[in-house]
């Protein structure tokens, strides 16, 4: 019975997930293997309540910017990095599983000011604003019954 609660659940635009960086698509590198846990925020999502997510830090680092008014906890600035995703390391769509990705309380959401700066940020105004655009196109119009 949970696992079709968990089904029916709707994951709001803005809520933040904690996931592992080895679940995330990206080239293997030492510090992935040492980051444990690693918070990404929902952006977009389709019916299917599938996600677009981008990933956060607290770094400033090569292509990240500021999220304003947002601090996650530590009490330092946090930045966003300027890729979306949509799936998951294997490929698969990313959704909320309590496995790979989890749901922070939602004391942690983002506010939808922060939530408009990222996705202006992401799909305007960076190298890789078309790459993220066509994701975020691919997730909306999926066929609800892929």
């Amino acid at each position: 019975m949970s696992k079709k609660n968990k089904k029916t659940q709707r994951v709001p635009i803005g809520r933040t997930l904690k996931t592992k960086d080895k679940y995330l698509p990206a080239k293997k590198s030492k510090t992935q293997e040492l980051k444990n846990k690693r918070w990404v925020a929902v952006i977009d999502k389709n019916t299917n309540e599938e996600l677009a997510i981008v990933r956060l830090t607290d770094e400033n680092q090569k292509n990240t910017t500021i999220l304003k008014n947002y601090i996650k906890g530590n009490k330092r600035e946090t930045y966003f990095k300027h890729f979306v995703e949509v799936e998951d390391n294997e490929g698969k769509p990313i959704k909320i599983d309590g496995v790979k990705f989890i749901e922070n309380d939602k004391k942690y959401d983002l506010t939808q000011e922060q939530v408009k700066q990222i996705k202006k940020t992401v799909l305007k105004n960076t190298k890789q604003s078309q790459d993220n655009q066509n994701k975020i196109n691919r997730l909306k119009n999926k066929n609800p019954r892929d």
